[in-house]
C-alpha cells in the first residue's frame, strides 16, 4: 500500500508536466499562427503604387509665327491627352482633382484639371485632357531667340506632368494615402503640328 501511495504523487507530477508541455506547445502554435496572419494582413493592406499611363497625345492648331519689324508671336496649339490611371490594389482607390501641367523648356505653359473620381479594385479609369498652350508663357520660357531656334529646327518639345493624389481604402475602414505621377515628353513638328514622338515614365509615392 505504501508503494502505491508513493507512486501517486509522481504520477500526478508527470501528468502536470505533460499538461504544461501541451499548453506551451499550443501557445507556441497560436503565436506562430498569429505571426503568419499578421504578415499576411500587412502584405494585403500595404498599398501598391497607382500608375498613370499616357494612352495617346494629339496636337491641333497652327504652328508658331514670329512677325517683324514689331516682334509678335502668334501661337495657337492645343494638346489633347488621354491618360489612364491603373489601381493594382485589391481595394478601391479614390483620387481628388487630378492635375496635368504642360511645360516648355521647364516652365509651365498650360494646365488641365480633372474632377475627383474613383478607380475600382484592380481596375482602371480614363481621363481626357485638353490643354491650350499659352503663347506669352512660351515666349517667357524660351525667349524670342530660343523659340526661333526651335521653329527653324522644325520641332518643339513639351513635357506633360500628371499628378494623381488619392486614398486606398481596405476593408472599408483602413485608409492609406497614395500618389501616382507620370512625366511625358511630347515633341511636335513645325509647321505640321503633329506629334512626332512621346516618351513617358511613372513614379509613385506612398
Amino acid at each position: 500500500m505504501s508503494g502505491s501511495g508513493e507512486m501517486a504523487p509522481a504520477a500526478r507530477q508527470s501528468r502536470r508536466r505533460r499538461v504544461i508541455i501541451c499548453a506551451s506547445f499550443a501557445v507556441l502554435v497560436l503565436l506562430l499562427l498569429a505571426a503568419v496572419a499578421a504578415i499576411v494582413l500587412l502584405a494585403v493592406l500595404r498599398p501598391r503604387d497607382p500608375t498613370t499611363e499616357l494612352l495617346s497625345a494629339n496636337a491641333t492648331g497652327a504652328a508658331p509665327r514670329v512677325t517683324f519689324p514689331t516682334v509678335s508671336v502668334q501661337l495657337n496649339v492645343t494638346f489633347l491627352l488621354v491618360v489612364r490611371v491603373r489601381n493594382p490594389n485589391p481595394a478601391s482607390f479614390r483620387y481628388g482633382e487630378a492635375a496635368t501641367t504642360l511645360l516648355y523648356r521647364g516652365a509651365p505653359v498650360g494646365s488641365a484639371v480633372v474632377p475627383a473620381g474613383p478607380v475600382p479594385s484592380r481596375g482602371t479609369t480614363t481621363m481626357r485632357l485638353g490643354m491650350m498652350v499659352q503663347a506669352d508663357k512660351v515666349v517667357e520660357a524660351a525667349g524670342i531667340g530660343g523659340l526661333l531656334g526651335d521653329v527653324l529646327a522644325g520641332e518643339m518639345e513639351f513635357e506633360a506632368r500628371t499628378d494623381v493624389k488619392g486614398r486606398v481604402t481596405f476593408l472599408g475602414f483602413v485608409k492609406r494615402n497614395a500618389q501616382g505621377r507620370s512625366a511625358c515628353r511630347i515633341a511636335i513638328g513645325v509647321p505640321d503640328v503633329k506629334v512626332r514622338r512621346q516618351e513617358c515614365h511613372n513614379e509613385a509615392r506612398l
